[in-house]
């Protein structure tokens, strides 16, 4: 009768098998993949240096508690012993007794003045020349030089007067030491000249200068100042002035 208890199907004797084999595979993978400790716990490597502390003579003890907690990182120990050395106060700025006040860096190096009856042409005069005049400084001389570049040169003094900025008591202090000379003046080739050269002098706006260039087309060339008297664009007062600047 006990055989009739131990009696199992083929079916439930392959569910054994495989049941075993998985309590088997369980086994083996918790003993092959469980960490095993190399080396004793915290707690337990500060009970065995204890304990070989307390075995040690009383000085071999000292050296031995100093050596265990001494620090063994050298910049802490650099850094620690530096800030108990006393710090060296240093300033930036200077003290009242040193600070002073920095020399001005002028753009042009000081110049003499003329002295009365000094007459220079101002068509060749350069910045320096002019800042000698007296009540003439750097930014009036660049003024002047600037603004005589641009027409072309200076073919009467009253001209000065077109200079930004320039005021009339000036005008009257420096003109007695300049004088012009319209050979010196830079003219503009009347029959050449693109629209945007004429158009940049100050004395020929955008419409004259397209005016010059439109009878330019229809005649092929011009032959004097007489001919712009034709055209409404310009006044005699414009061709006046123009006058002294237009190569025929």
């Amino acid at each position: 009768m006990w055989k009739d208890f131990f009696y199992f199907s083929r079916r439930e004797r392959q569910g054994i098998v495989i049941l075993i084999v998985l309590i088997a595979g369980v086994f083996l993978g918790k003993f092959l993949f469980t960490p095993k400790s190399s080396s004793p716990s915290n707690g337990a490597a500060v009970s065995i240096n204890k304990e070989k502390t307390e075995s040690l003579p009383d000085e071999t003890k000292e050296q031995e508690v100093t050596n265990h907690y001494a620090p063994v990182n050298e910049k802490a120990h650099y850094a620690s012993t530096k800030s108990t050395q006393p710090m060296e106060k240093r300033s930036y700025y200077p003290t009242p007794s040193e600070s002073h006040a920095l020399p001005k860096q002028n753009h042009y190096p000081a110049s003499e003045k003329f002295a009365e009856g000094t007459v220079i042409e101002i068509n060749a005069s350069d910045t320096l020349q002019l800042m000698k005049i007296p009540g003439i400084g750097a930014s009036f001389a660049k003024r002047i030089t600037s603004y005589r570049n641009l027409i072309g040169g200076f073919y009467r003094l009253e001209q000065l007067q077109e200079v930004y900025g320039m005021y009339a008591e000036l005008y009257e202090k420096i003109i007695p030491y300049m004088r012009t000379d319209t050979n010196k003046i830079v003219l503009i080739p009347a029959n050449t000249a693109s629209l945007d050269k004429l158009k940049s002098h100050p004395y020929i706006n955008f419409y004259q200068a397209k005016a010059i260039v439109e009878m330019r087309k229809k005649k092929g060339k011009l032959e004097n100042i007489q001919e712009l008297y034709l055209l409404e664009e310009f006044t005699p007062e414009d061709l006046d002035r123009l006058k002294h600047y237009l190569a025929f």
